[in-house]
């Protein structure tokens, strides 16, 4: 699943492909990628330019020149910027632009979603109003807040951190890395974590989402390789998906946290 690393890698390729271009048509193949009335969505959005790309925790903003595009690409939502006809079955919107290029929508599971927001609605209605802090963006953290959000609940702080609620961008492998820099158990209580384990799981929020962000992210599969785009931070895992601790040499712990596969060390994280 695209989380915060992979969606900004998307947002920068795609700042030098799109920025600039004007949408003259749109074709959608399957409505209910589109959050709205379809026509709707298509008549705001014919004619405009796109202005610069932003990005909110896993939301990807196409700026235009009035109004803008939300985009999430939930499990396995990719963008294609070509010349060529890559229309397939699994491609659900097609964005045409003025220089010829289309940009294509593709989603094997039809769980991405988008819709149109004016100026004045992007940050102050759903989805974008219930957007968490985004660690990589916030330069200044209030980790009291967080800490306050975090211990107000009496669910295993995996579950918590997943929350886009409350620290934006954060996915199943991510978190995992995260509490173990942290050295804090998956399975810990909400509400039995400490300030300092908190600022812990912060600071190492950012180290770990700047570190995936520098390596174009873990699972990014949006773009074929000619255009440069080859996340490789699975290279600097230290517990997902592996068996031996780096740290203590432990033997990793393998389960599940609310339905989610986990990596942990049992000696390493308290």
């Amino acid at each position: 699943m695209p989380e915060l690393p992979e969606v900004e890698t998307v947002r920068r390729v795609l700042t030098q492909k799109v920025v600039n271009l004007t949408i003259t048509d749109i074709k959608v193949k399957y409505d209910n990628i589109i959050t709205g009335d379809v026509n709707e969505f298509k008549n705001n959005l014919i004619g405009k330019k796109i202005t610069g790309l932003s990005r909110l925790g896993k939301f990807l903003i196409f700026n235009l020149d009035n109004g803008n595009i939300v985009s999430h690409l939930r499990m396995e939502g990719k963008y294609f910027y070509s010349n060529d006809d890559l229309d397939n079955k699994h491609v659900h919107v097609i964005f045409y632009f003025d220089n010829g290029y289309c940009l294509y929508y593709q989603d094997v599971r039809k769980f991405g979603r988008m819709e149109y927001k004016s100026n004045d609605d992007l940050y102050t209605t759903s989805p974008l109003k219930n957007v968490g802090i985004d660690p990589i963006l916030n330069k200044k953290i209030d980790y009291r807040l967080i800490y306050d959000k975090i211990v107000s609940r009496n669910v295993a702080i995996k579950v918590t951190l997943l929350d886009q609620s409350i620290i934006a961008g954060l996915g199943n492998i991510y978190v995992d890395e995260v509490l173990f820099l942290a050295k804090v158990n998956p399975h810990r209580e909400s509400d039995n974590v400490s300030y300092d384990e908190v600022k812990a799981i912060v600071d190492s929020t950012i180290n770990i989402l700047s570190k995936a962000i520098e390596c174009k992210g873990t699972t990014i599969r949006s773009y074929t390789s000619e255009l440069g785009v080859e996340g490789n931070f699975q290279n600097f895992l230290n517990v997902h998906t592996k068996k031996i601790c780096p740290i203590c040499n432990n033997k990793l712990t393998k389960d599940k946290v609310n339905g989610r596969s986990t990596y942990y060390c049992t000696m390493c994280e308290r």
